[in-house]
């Protein structure tokens, strides 16, 4: 098996086209960056409510 040359060969070989199109790759990588930090404030905002609630 051959990869693709690139950075990212196995993304580019096997999502992008297929699971979003070619047009559509910086709108998916904003939505990609949107999910992560979401995520990611959302854990943080869970563990402080978890800390306070066990404190009282």
């Amino acid at each position: 098996m051959t990869w693709p040359d690139g950075p990212d060969p196995f993304i580019d070989h096997y999502i992008t086209g297929v699971l979003y199109p070619h047009s559509a790759l910086e709108e998916v990588r904003v939505l990609v960056v949107i999910c992560v930090v979401v995520s990611w404030v959302g854990l943080y905002l869970l563990s402080r409510h978890r800390t306070t609630t066990q404190r009282s």
